[in-house]
């Protein structure tokens, strides 16, 4: 029996009518894009970027286009950003791939940084809930695996690029004190508003729903231990008890700036909240975690003393230039030993970084008030390493009792680590440490050089590898790690600090992670300089070959001279002086014999009165 075309076409109807209403089920949101200006900074310059998110029917992943190339912090900071909105957002598919793409550069072809995770994240959500944002706000910050917000760096040069753009507000999570202040003086001068949080829902709620964020008057401190914040065991805490020292030093140096620090009403609420933080500092110190106290102490100073220059108005760039190269000129490098090497790398390492910071730090009578903000709170970075090469040279004088190393053997394996390190694709940061690695290679450093491109290597390496891991494997990665022990003075530093971050109160894995990495390579980079190294003999008391060339020729010289000397004085005295002699007392001037033995006869009869009278003299 024929079919009825009718019945065909109707079933065709119905059979698409019934695919659309299962699309629409299915991808709801999978469709759509959103643009949104990001502020792109580099050095003092900057603009904005457009970054364009695009939902599309797939299998769940991410993409990025090719141009302009994003760095490996960029691309996991994507990734954890979209991750972290599919996982608040009641409307995404987890078949919907998402689009990353960025307009051309302001400056250069190329973007890294984690900066870029926040706005991500508020972009991905909004997407995927098909609502709109609104576009007079730069929000700037990383985003966390957990959906916390992380602290970023030019806030300034950030802030004032978004009022010169004509943005309204500027949403940034709180990072310090000083960026605190310096924020406030930006948002009145610019006239721009500056919204601090640290929270993915607020920035949420404000640019979709427009709902306030309120305006922290002042920072309160946020304790980072609980009652899970273990100590690390008693053995590797001894492995650390000279950086003890160290640690105290550098808290002196913290206490000493906060009581510089004048006490009014606009300086109240920051001696309490700096008192807060040595408290926990102490506390810190006790549970055995040297090196992280020693770190927060550090990173203090420096805003303290940033801070009461500000407030102080007194800003004197090139005095503070000159505290710091009269620092540097002061450090006496010990002789490396056996017993002594890691602390001498120590020490040359924040040597080359505070001789990096004080050379690429401008200050021009050109700049503006913020800039010299700014400006002194880089020297301050200077001054503060140069203070830590001090300590860590004042220990390894007290462990100089071993012998003493030829570190030119390590040259080698300085160029091979340098040439290994080219290789890789590098963050900022990365870059920047990998360039001082080779001045300090420049410079004969071979250690720290080695030490350096280490640490480049690690953390280049361990962000390829957290771009690909999932959270399970990031779980085991960090077991594993974390119960593996450290040989080395600083893979056991560099172990303790990641312990730390794993331990307190709000984990950071990814940075426990990073540290993990980089204290097992620090271990095997110290084991390979161990296996290169070459004693210098005691009797030749370090010098070279060359030296003890030109100390054996002029030990040669000397002898030939002397033996010249001796032969002339013994003609002298066998062939010159018997003839002189011989004319002077064989002569017949009797006179000079009659007065020479009446002498004799005086002083025979003086000797003899001095027997007889008992008395004699000592010399």
């Amino acid at each position: 029996m024929a079919r009825s075309p009718f019945r065909f076409f109707a079933f065709v109807a119905l059979l698409s009518l019934t695919f659309l209403l299962f699309s629409t089920v299915v991808f709801p949101a999978c469709s759509g894009e959103l643009t949104h200006p990001l502020v792109a900074v580099v050095g003092k310059s900057g603009g904005f970027v457009n970054v364009t998110i695009k939902a599309t029917p797939g299998s769940g992943k991410e993409y990025m286009s090719l141009f302009p190339y994003a760095g490996v912090s960029t691309q996991q900071s994507i990734k954890y950003a979209i991750n972290y909105a599919r996982v608040i957002s009641e409307n995404d598919d987890e078949n919907c791939d998402v689009l990353v793409s960025f307009s051309e550069l302001p400056l250069g072809d190329y973007i890294d940084g984690p900066s870029a995770g926040a706005a991500i994240t508020v972009l991905s959500y909004a997407l995927f809930e098909n609502a709109s944002i609104r576009n007079d706000t730069i929000i700037t910050g990383t985003i966390r695996p957990d959906g916390t917000i992380g602290a970023v760096g030019g806030l300034y040069e950030k802030a004032k690029v978004s009022a010169e753009n004509g943005m309204r507000y500027f949403i940034t999570p709180f990072n310090n004190v000083y960026e605190f202040v310096t924020l406030k003086k930006i948002s009145k001068k610019y006239n721009i508003e500056i919204l601090q949080t640290d929270t993915i829902n607020k920035i949420i709620d404000f640019m979709l729903y427009n709902k306030a964020i309120s305006d922290r008057e002042i920072p309160t401190f946020q304790s980072r231990l609980s009652e899970n914040t273990t100590s690390p065991p008693i053995s590797e805490q001894n492995k650390l008890s000279d950086f003890k020292d160290i640690a105290y030093g550098m808290i002196e140096l913290e206490n000493y700036s906060l009581n510089n620090m004048p006490y009014n009403s606009d300086t109240e609420w920051i001696n309490t909240y700096f008192n807060e933080v040595m408290k926990e500092q102490s506390a810190i110190m006790d549970l055995g975690y040297y090196f992280t106290a020693a770190n927060d102490a550090f990173l203090n100073y420096i805003e303290i003393s940033t801070i009461n220059a500000v407030f102080a108005d007194d800003i004197d760039l090139q005095e503070k230039r000159n505290e710091v190269i009269g620092c540097l000129a002061s450090i006496q490098r010990p002789e490396m030993k056996t017993t002594n090497l890691e602390w001498v790398i120590g020490s040359d390492l924040r040597t080359g970084w505070a001789t990096d910071k004080l050379n690429s730090t401008e200050i021009s009578n050109d700049l503006l008030v913020e800039e010299k903000y700014a400006a002194y709170n880089s020297l301050m970075y200077a001054d503060a390493w140069c203070h830590v090469a001090q300590s860590l040279a004042q220990v390894a004088e007290k462990n100089s009792n071993g012998q003493r190393i030829n570190e030119s053997t390590w040259r080698e394996l300085a160029e091979r680590k340098i040439a290994e390190a080219e290789k890789l694709e590098h963050s900022e940061d990365t870059k920047s440490h990998l360039a001082i690695a080779k001045k300090l290679y420049s410079s004969n450093l071979y250690g720290a050089a080695i030490v350096e491109t280490t640490y480049a290597n690690a953390m280049d390496t361990a962000e390829l590898q957290l771009l690909s891991m999932s959270d399970d494997e990031l779980n085991n990665a960090l077991s594993v790690l974390s119960s593996e022990g450290r040989k080395s003075l600083w893979g056991n530093v560099y172990r303790s600090q990641a312990l730390f971050m794993l331990n307190k109160k709000n984990p950071d894995k990814a940075t426990a992670y990073r540290l993990f990495v980089y204290a097992q390579k620090l271990d095997n980079s110290f084991k390979e300089m161990e296996e290169k190294m070459v004693i210098v003999p005691e009797e030749t008391n370090g010098v070279n070959s060359e030296e003890r060339e030109g100390e054996n020729l002029s030990s040669l010289s000397l002898c030939i001279s002397a033996a010249l000397i001796f032969l002339l004085v013994s003609f002298v005295v066998l062939f010159i002086l018997p003839k002189t002699l011989g004319r002077s007392y064989g002569s017949n001037d009797k006179g000079c014999r009659r007065d020479f033995r009446a002498g004799k006869e005086k002083i025979r009869a003086r000797t003899q009165k001095g027997t007889s009278s008992g008395t004699s003299r000592r010399h």
